[in-house]
């Protein structure tokens, strides 16, 4: 009789708990076109290939194992798969102070021992960047990061980059900067002034004109944020797929380069950040 008993509980067990439980749930996801449509709250299985924009991030954190949150971004393609070694992986938040510090991919992943460099992007970026609403010389013509943010990356659309995405990410690790102040610059196209450059960062840039060809990138002082050096421009948009341009991780946008009509093909100037 309990050996009965015991086989029913099993049984009744095996029927309440379904051998395809999700292995993931999404925490937040943007420009990502496959699975169409992915929302927070939505639940994945593993093998799942996440597939992105070039701007797009999602934040997906494993229900099992380790319970890592997987950062999907700076790759088009990424295949779901959980964790096998939690120790694995760096500390979160000690590898983006260090990041944020002056420290190379390369040092980390030799340090910590997580493999690739791709290892600990996906680790570790869980940075809440923020793509401010488009930006044209329709409406106020000025788009501005939200405080404690600096601006990191810009994406030309329409004809002759009228519309701009513009790409803002945390130096505070998502916290407001109260000693931020606005800096000088100047209006810039592909007349003369066709440049500006500061040693300041930007969180905010204006434009004005036919097909939002005068662009002002403002410029911040703060007593947090450095610019450290180790600068560089990025290629022209027009000769980068999709007319994305990123600084990448660790860097901010410090200047800002147009050629061709109406300031339709633009270059970031790209200085590494130094938070203190």
């Amino acid at each position: 009789m309990k050996k009965l008993l015991f086989k029913t509980l099993i049984l009744l067990f095996l029927v309440a708990v379904p051998s395809n439980a999700a292995d993931f749930e999404v925490v937040s996801a943007i420009g990502v076109r496959e699975p169409e449509g992915l929302m927070a709250g939505q639940e994945l299985s593993q093998d799942t290939q996440i597939v992105l924009e070039f701007w797009g991030r999602a934040l997906i954190r494993e229900k099992a194992k380790c319970g890592l949150t997987h950062v999907v971004a700076g790759v088009r393609n990424y295949k779901l798969k959980l964790t096998k070694n939690c120790k694995s992986f760096a500390d979160p938040v000690e590898v983006v102070q260090r990041l944020q510090r002056g420290e190379t991919f390369a040092k980390l992943v030799k340090e910590t021992g997580s493999g690739t460099a791709d290892e600990i992007v996906q680790a570790i970026t869980n940075e809440p960047c923020v793509f401010l609403p488009r930006l044209s010389e329709e409406g106020t013509g000025r788009r501005e990061c939200p405080s404690g943010y600096a601006l990191r990356g810009l994406r030309c659309s329409g004809l002759y980059c009228d519309d701009k995405d513009v790409l803002c990410c945390p130096y505070l690790q998502g916290m407001p900067d109260p000693t931020a102040a606005d800096g000088k610059a100047e209006w810039i196209s592909e007349e003369a002034p066709s440049l500006f450059q500061s040693e300041l960062f930007f969180n905010a840039i204006s434009c004005r004109g036919p097909y939002c060809d005068d662009v002002y990138p403002q410029p911040f002082t703060s007593s947090h944020l450095t610019n450290a050096g180790n600068c560089e421009w990025t290629a022209w948009s027009f000769e980068q797929p999709g007319h994305w341009l990123d600084c990448q991780l660790g860097r901010f946008i410090a200047g800002i380069r147009c050629q061709e009509d109406y300031c339709s093909d633009i270059k970031l100037y790209c200085c590494h950040a130094q938070v203190q």
